[in-house]
């Protein structure tokens, strides 16, 4: 070059009064940093090694009118131009190359079977004066890192779907993990074990009780709260076994059979009820029709466990010498079939079944 290598600059070395700087080599690190922000700063894109090498930058373009190697001054890279809205956009002349470019091939195809030799040689003679120069090397490194990108974004396409295929898996697992009525329910012997009803009756119950109960933790439905119901009645688990079970604290657990076992009394009471002799008959099983057709109801009395009472009066009429706990006693009725045909008012643990059989009211 015989002047500044500037977009639009004409100064050259003719020019008076100025001087012209070399573009900073590599060999060093700071000298290499400080080439690439003076390529930056100049913005053309039709360099190569040997335009560089022998590009050089006027003075003009330095603020204070000569370079430096003070790398806290601000002439440490050219910053004065008067660059126009095209040059300031390194990808404009490439969009001129690229359209001028197709423009002179889609000419020449269609000329390559009517024109002559010398036709064609002035119409690539024409186009070659037309062509700006290609930065090839550029175009190359812009080429491999798209290639690059797209490749990643495939690698990470598949990591995501590999990703959030383990994420459901694992929030089945979780779910399967959890003690909840969800997944007890499909075990049909776990929930009569736990329960003792079926799922049917399950459902019936849960439909009798809405509207009669309180959603004591919402992180539980109200089929888990109606199962830990059940399952503390039938199997009489403590409340610390039932609150780690389910996740949730002792008190909350508490609170839960507080409310849900008066609400289930008062819902099921009329479900006890005392059938006719003809209810009792048309019902009886089989053996029962040979050996006791004269039977109504089958009585028994059942202990239930409690907590020591405080009260030194309470405690002493719950005492149990036969089960050496402190028990309430219940007498319950059954008909031959199975249904509950009596249920007395809960008596002390030390009273003895005749009497409960005599006061309770079930003569």
């Amino acid at each position: 070059m015989s002047g500044c290598c500037v977009y639009g600059c004409t100064n050259r070395y003719s020019t008076g009064g100025l001087m012209f700087y070399r573009i900073p080599r590599r060999p060093r690190p700071f000298q290499s940093n400080q080439r690439r922000l003076w390529l930056q700063a100049i913005k053309r894109v039709d360099w190569n090694e040997d335009i560089i090498k022998n590009a050089r930058v006027c003075s003009a373009h330095f603020i204070s009118g000569e370079a430096s190697l003070d790398s806290s001054s601000p002439d440490v890279v050219p910053s004065v131009f008067m660059y126009t809205k095209q040059s300031q956009n390194p990808n404009a002349k490439m969009d001129r190359y690229h359209r001028k470019r197709r423009r002179a091939d889609t000419a020449a195809n269609q000329r390559v079977n009517s024109e002559t030799p010398e036709q064609e040689c002035s119409m690539d003679h024409c186009s070659a004066e037309e062509d700006i120069p290609v930065p090839k090397r550029e175009y190359d490194d812009l080429n491999m890192r798209y290639s690059q990108l797209q490749e990643e974004d495939v690698n990470l396409r598949q990591e995501f779907d590999t990703l959030r295929a383990e994420n459901v898996k694992l929030k089945e697992e979780l779910q399967k993990s959890t003690f909840s009525y969800t997944t007890v329910m499909c075990n049909i012997g776990q929930l009569i074990f736990l329960t003792g009803l079926t799922s049917v009756v399950f459902e019936w119950l849960i439909t009798k009780m809405m509207g009669s109960v309180e959603i004591i933790h919402n992180k539980l439905k109200v089929e888990d709260h109606l199962l830990i119901v059940l399952m503390k009645l039938r199997l009489g688990l403590c409340n610390t076994d039932l609150a780690y079970r389910f996740q949730v604290s002792k008190n909350t657990l508490s609170n839960i059979l507080r409310s849900w076992v008066p609400a289930m009394a008062l819902v099921l009471k009329p479900l006890i009820e005392w059938p006719s002799k003809g209810a009792v008959l048309k019902h009886m099983p089989k053996i029962f029709k040979r050996n006791f057709r004269r039977c109504r109801c089958i009585i028994d009395c059942t202990d239930i466990f409690i907590a020591r009472p405080s009260n030194l009066t309470s405690r002493a009429q719950t005492w149990s010498n036969y089960k050496h706990n402190n028990t309430i006693k219940y007498l319950i009725g059954i008909t031959p079939a199975g249904a509950i045909s009596f249920l007395s008012p809960g008596w002390g643990g030390r009273v003895s079944d005749k009497q409960i059989t005599k006061e309770s009211g079930f003569l």
